[in-house]
């Protein structure tokens, strides 16, 4: 999912990546930036880079 937002997909291009409906992927997103305890996509992948989970 990380990838994903770092990618600069939308949640309805992710949503058709992981082929689950849109207001799922919302919730994806939501559940993400709340563990990362960030505010936005931005700072999540930020966050992501900075503990080794994202590679660009």
């Amino acid at each position: 999912m990380l990838d994903l937002l770092a990618s600069g997909l939308t949640d309805r291009e992710i949503a058709e990546r992981l082929v689950v409906s849109e207001e799922t992927a919302k919730t994806y997103t939501k559940r993400l930036l709340k563990t990362l305890d960030v505010n936005n996509r931005l700072q999540a992948v930020l966050k992501g880079m900075r503990c080794g989970m994202v590679q660009i």
